[in-house]
């Protein structure tokens, strides 16, 4: 067995005006345990392509065969096949990470030579190939919040492992009583020096799969059409367990102008402890009303995105989750005088983006206008403000981060006005995305 530490780092250079903690989540990740097991599964299989392309280097060795030497020479290295069937996933009460790639297989061709390194000089090369069967990966992480790296989940130091129970060479190429008298010996230099050098380069990047499926050190993530606009990935919490056997990641989900960090709508008083795991389903997001709301303010004020010609938005908008429906509040003036609009908000999701992320907007109908002054024409301005918000609603939208191991196109969503969340809900099982 090769056992392996490795310790990851990170850029921790983050300019926001104060350490957010668990009181600022926002927005969650919950996944049963056999929803994480099998995610892992399908990141897995996902960076599997990736290790079988890993840079193998070449190797060479010398040999002592009694009464001469040779130099064993081994090139082109390459893992052809690798099978990963079986996938373990647990976390402990103590933040600790249990990850086993089990029953696996690899296979890996290599060119081989031997050159003597006396009189008489022989030379022999050919091809080769490994079979590695019932092949164990196993990885534990400690994770916690890194207290000198606000926002990061640390999975601090990895200790690793790597075992296999049987393993067959085959090395073509020459039939020569030179080679075949030192056969059994080259073969066992192979197994003994070889394969711990091969497995851990093998084994490096096992680890860093790991690290990218759980995309350890996310921070803030840009909006494509507004530059100074930044929604907050940092987590406010370390992965956490219950007793009903699901896990969850906690981030504040807030939104910032980039020019502006000092500046919070949100604060833990904004704010509700929530319910993680209302479902069974294998994976649920849930949102804060208030998330939503963090972004129509930064967009307001920044922005001034959602006032037009015909009126002036003197409030940020504000969405407010009933049981079917959502509603929007927003607060015009027109003509020196004051509408109070409410809109029904259906809400939408937009998928089809080329990084990993969906867009969470709104369309909006009439439902509710007040106004004092009885000359202004109040249909016509709600129509105003519906046209208006419809125009700037999609690239003003809120961001929901997911991975593309996540198809968020059989997510239903569904509001819960009693903690002001709306949670996007999973399918019961997870399936992995096509």
């Amino acid at each position: 067995m090769i056992v392996y530490i490795l310790t990851y780092l990170r850029d921790c250079e983050l300019g926001f005006s104060r350490i957010l903690g668990p009181a600022d989540t926002a927005q969650s990740t919950t996944a049963t345990r056999r929803g994480a097991a099998k995610y892992m599964l399908c990141g897995i299989k996902d960076a599997i392509n990736e290790v079988i392309d890993i840079n193998i280097p070449d190797f060479q060795f010398s040999v002592n065969v009694g009464v001469t030497k040779i130099q064993l020479s081994m090139k082109d290295i390459k893992i052809t096949d690798l099978q990963v069937p079986d996938v373990q996933f647990d976390l402990n009460d103590n933040q600790l990470l249990y990850i086993s790639l089990l029953n696996g297989s690899m296979q890996i061709q290599f060119q081989w030579s031997i050159q003597q390194q006396s009189y008489p000089y022989i030379t022999e090369f050919g091809s080769g190939k490994m079979i590695l069967k019932n092949l164990e990966m196993r990885a534990i992480a400690n994770s916690s919040l890194d207290p000198s790296c606000p926002g990061h989940i640390l999975l601090g130091q990895h200790s690793a492992s790597l075992d296999y129970q049987s393993l067959k060479i085959t090395l073509e190429g020459s039939n020569s009583w030179f080679f075949q008298s030192i056969l059994d010996l080259v073969l066992a230099v192979i197994q003994d020096s070889l394969m711990g050098s091969l497995m851990d380069v093998i084994m490096k990047g096992f680890i860093q799969a790991i690290n990218n499926v759980f995309e350890n050190g996310r921070y803030l993530r840009d909006y494509p059409y507004r530059p100074n606009v930044v929604k907050d990935e940092r987590y406010t919490n370390g992965i956490l367990t219950d007793s009903d056997g699901f896990v969850t990641l906690c981030m504040s989900g807030y939104v910032y102008n980039k020019l502006n960090l000092s500046d919070e709508y949100m604060n833990p008083g904004k704010l509700n402890m929530f319910t993680f795991n209302k479902f069974n389903n294998d994976i649920q997001i849930a949102v804060h009303e208030e998330a939503f709301n963090n972004a129509f303010y930064v967009f307001h004020k920044y922005e001034n995105v959602y006032s037009s010609a015909e009126y002036e938005v003197v409030d940020p908008p504000r969405v407010q989750f009933m049981n079917t429906v959502a509603l929007l509040s927003i607060n015009v003036k027109c003509n020196e005088s004051a509408v109070n609009i409410t809109l029904l908000a259906n809400m939408k999701l937009d998928n089809n983006n080329p990084r990993s992320f969906c867009l969470v907007y709104f369309n909006f109908e009439k439902y509710e206008a007040k106004t004092t002054d009885s000359d202004i024409n109040i249909d016509l301005i709600q129509e105003q403000v519906i046209a208006h918000l419809h125009e700037v609603i999609q690239y003003t939208a809120y961001e929901l981060s997911y991975t593309h191991l996540t198809d968020l196109n059989f997510f239903k969503y569904i509001y819960d006005p009693f903690e002001h969340v709306v949670r996007f809900v999973g399918p019961e099982e997870y399936i992995c995305p096509e």
